[in-house]
């Protein structure tokens, strides 16, 4: 990049090794000011040998959760890849490294339809000579089964949290930034089927530098792109949206910042059809503060707001509450117990600050992405300085916002999806699922008892408008009566179901 700020601690490693294990502890945690942020439920990290550093945190549909994150301790190369499965209260289940001999670092991880995983990285370790993206496929115990070296990635590297995205025809988009002649780096975009094998790719940018980026399901079938743009805007660089449509091309984009350096790390969609982006920005407040910049639909900016105290801040991830307000996570050298910490804030609808709070040891410590867990609260990654002075995994729950029976969750605007038929129903190991929706959405099928405790995340997808069925297989599901709730992005409806023996 051509600027060096605080966020180059988004890659930084050490080479300097300790004795340890991978294990799970809880830790000890340091509160500020405020009480309208979410109360912790619990805090682990996982040590290992050397230095791990988390980079992305995703909810599973068993009820656990995934870390994706590079790894000193493990794997055959100087720096691997490495995934860790936790259960429901943060305990490991288990762990694999990929890569080969030299450096592998993940941005990535979804759940894919057959319960296995696929992660983002970009790699030395393989021909041809520098760097190249590279996705592995596992089986749900994270197994390798297969690994693409996507063509034409030579020289590019991801960078951002969550860069990788499944496309309604069950393919996938990955995106990065690479060198591209005559003399410009380029956001790419490069689109898979569910096989791995290179479908396209499309440069994303204009004549000087642009980097990037995240990329996110849009209520309307196509993408987000979050990144920042040398290219273009007021700055000396911006942060940068990009809408593109599922052939990756370009629908509008926009640069946001002021007269010095402003960035994206993220982007999320909104209820209300916007975009909230969160990342770092010299333009505005004291030195280096976190930047959100919330738009309407079409990128038109509705509020910005620099978040932070006298040092350096910067976000990675945000999530939106049920009462439509923001959490933001990253990091903070302003604020708590250590030279950076990680930093957990509340914004309101507008973008005023309502809470915040460090959370970490004495020395350094580095935030990642915020998800939302169904049924459970906020999960939040991170990278922790143990106290054998090295980087290990982090994972914290927080309690949800405005928790409620599922029964009373049912949306006012049901006509946006009709829940035709669980069939069969009652039924013993497997059922299916048949609805119909009105618009393009992101489709989450969630499993509850009766009073509202979540049993199963069944899929969450992206669906394209119209009739679709999903097939659950629940041999391990308890007999007994439960309720099925289907959720897109803006309406939710729920229905009875029975297994039996």
């Amino acid at each position: 990049m051509k600027h060096t700020n605080f966020y180059t601690l988004r890659g930084i490693f050490s080479t300097a090794k300790r004795i340890g294990f991978l294990a799970v502890f809880s830790l000890a945690v340091s509160f500020v000011h405020g009480q309208n942020l979410p109360e912790l439920v619990w805090s682990k990290t996982y040590p290992a040998i050397y230095s791990d550093f988390a980079r992305h945190i995703v909810p599973t549909r068993d009820g656990g959760f995934v870390i994706v994150g590079d790894s000193q301790s493990y794997g055959p190369g100087i720096i691997s890849t490495m995934l860790v499965k936790c259960d429901s209260i943060g305990e490991m289940e288990w762990y694999q490294v990929y890569g080969g001999d030299s450096y592998d670092l993940p941005y990535a991880v979804i759940q894919t339809p057959d319960d296995g995983f696929l992660i983002a990285t970009y790699t030395t370790s393989f021909e041809p000579e520098g760097t190249n993206i590279r996705l592995i496929k596992t089986n749900a115990t994270g197994e390798e089964q297969w690994a693409s070296l996507l063509p034409n990635s030579n020289g590019c590297i991801i960078a951002n949290t969550g860069c990788l995205v499944q496309t309604a025809d069950q393919g996938y988009m990955v995106a990065g930034y690479g060198w591209r002649p005559p003399n410009a780096n380029q956001i790419m975009l490069f689109k898979i089927n569910q096989d791995g094998e290179y479908m396209w790719e499309k440069e994303i940018g204009g004549d000087d530098d642009d980097y990037g980026a995240n990329i996110q399901p849009t209520a309307d079938g196509n993408y987000m792109l979050a990144g920042h743009t040398y290219s273009y805007g007021s700055g000396k660089c911006d942060g940068y949206l990009v809408k593109v449509d599922d052939n990756g091309d370009e629908l509008w984009s926009a640069a946001y910042g002021e007269d010095n350096f402003d960035s994206f790390y993220f982007v999320r969609p909104t209820s209300d059809g916007g975009y909230i982006a969160v990342g770092s920005t010299q333009s505005y407040g004291k030195s280096e503060q976190g930047f959100v910049v919330k738009t309407d639909a079409e990128g038109t900016v509705e509020w910005t707001a620099a978040v932070g105290g006298a040092g350096n801040e910067g976000f990675e991830g945000v999530v939106e509450t049920a009462n439509k307000e923001f959490l933001l996570s990253g990091m903070t050298n302003s604020f708590g117990n250590g030279e950076h910490d990680l930093y957990l804030v509340r914004l309101s609808q507008t973008g005023q600050v309502l809470d915040e709070e460090t959370y970490g040891s004495t020395n350094d410590d580095f935030g990642a992405n915020i998800e939302y867990w169904p049924g459970k609260g906020y999960l939040v990654a991170g990278s922790y300085y143990s106290t054998t002075t090295y980087f290990d995994f982090w994972a914290m729950l927080f309690e949800g916002d405005n928790q409620t029976s599922v029964s009373t969750q049912l949306a006012s605007a049901q006509s946006l999806i009709l829940f035709e038929e669980i069939a069969p129903n009652p039924f013993t190991d497997h059922t299916s699922f048949q609805f119909e929706l009105q618009e393009n959405s992101h489709v989450i099928i969630t499993l509850y008892t009766l009073n509202g405790a979540l049993v199963d995340g069944i899929t969450s997808n992206y669906y394209t408008k119209g009739k679709h069925q999903f097939d659950y297989h629940a041999q391990n599901i308890t007999p007994g009566m439960y309720l099925c709730k289907i959720q897109t992005d803006k309406a939710s409806v729920v229905r009875k179901i029975s297994k039996i023996k």
